[in-house]
């Protein structure tokens, strides 16, 4: 049957293709053979020659089938959700974009897929542009699974917000609620060696392991410093911006746990004065830690100033209290 209907097509330009597929950025319909759909997408045949694609479901306006019914519906609906998500993410509207991408991930958040992927990175994205770092942990280790299987981010229009080398997200600073965020991460299921990695190192106890991974090492050593462990950080210069700011906060952490106040705080301004800019979060949290320190001696001169100063530079810092 399949060779008779291909001879009709090719002969009597007969449409042999019972499906048609309408895309959202207005290309021409596919006309295909629907084979099944599920979570990652829907899987269709072009022709009896060529092999079988998953489109997202994002990417879909509509679908003509007789073989449609309530699940494949759910899935269109939940892909225009995503799709609406992104809109709203590129041209800058963050709060409304947050919980559609919220939803998505939710109930893809183990799942494979462009559609997978998209709501994990859309959500991480929102997340730090409110400034919510316990919340974009989980999408973090999501958007590294997603890399791991060489699949291509679908906000290439935007700049990337992994680091290649270490896979660890420059904009997410590892000072978070580890209680909170642990509980959250529960029900995450990760397949990628170096995802795995960086989850034991967040969900278990504090110590020393051997790590041959770049990215899980440097977080590892980075815990156990905060922790007031002395670490050598090999090769220090050659690390990035964001690495050196990590460091630092790191070690005055460590200091002050240690009760070396003095060192510490000399530490934390470095933080505060050196980069307002590219680590605001961290130098927002400095700032916060001077101003404390100075209050609890009872000088209430340099905290005001410093409150002042918060208020000037990093307004909407989420440790900031009015």
């Amino acid at each position: 049957m399949k060779h008779i209907l291909i001879l009709l097509l090719v002969f009597f330009g007969i449409n042999a293709f019972a499906d048609t597929v309408l895309l959202r950025d207005g290309s021409t319909p596919i006309n295909c053979n629907i084979v099944s759909w599920s979570k990652e997408g829907l899987r269709i045949s072009k022709d009896a020659n060529s092999s079988q694609e998953v489109l997202p479901w994002y990417r879909i306006r509509k679908v003509s089938s007789e073989e449609i019914g309530i699940g494949l519906l759910s899935h269109l609906a939940r892909g225009e959700m995503l799709w609406r998500a992104k809109l709203r993410l590129l041209r800058g509207d963050i709060a409304l974009a947050t919980p559609l991408f919220k939803e998505v991930f939710m109930h893809l958040k183990n799942s494979d897929g462009d559609d997978a992927y998209l709501a994990a990175e859309g959500l991480l994205r929102c997340h730090l542009a409110n400034g919510n770092i316990n919340e974009s942990v989980m999408p973090w280790l999501s958007v590294v699974d997603h890399i791991q299987t060489g699949r291509d981010s679908q906000l290439q229009v935007l700049s990337s917000i992994i680091d290649k080398n270490t896979l660890l997200c420059p904009h997410l600073p590892p000072v978070w609620d580890f209680i909170n965020v642990q509980k959250s991460l529960k029900t995450l299921q990760l397949k990628s060696d170096i995802a795995q990695a960086f989850y034991i190192i967040i969900t278990s106890p504090l110590e020393f392991r051997d790590q041959a991974l770049l990215g899980p090492l440097f977080l590892q050593q980075l815990f156990l410093s905060m922790d007031g462990n002395e670490i050598i950080f090999p090769e220090t210069a050659k690390f990035q911006e964001w690495q050196q700011c990590w460091l630092l906060f790191a070690e005055a952490t460590g200091l002050q746990k240690n009760g070396e106040e003095d060192k510490a705080m000399l530490q934390f301004a470095k933080v505060a004065s050196m980069y307002q800019t590219s680590q605001p979060w961290l130098a927002g949290a400095s700032m916060i830690t001077l101003l404390e320190s100075f209050d609890r001696v009872g000088n209430t001169k340099v905290a005001d100033n410093l409150i002042h100063e918060i208020s000037r530079v990093l307004p909407y810092h989420p440790l900031r209290k009015e």
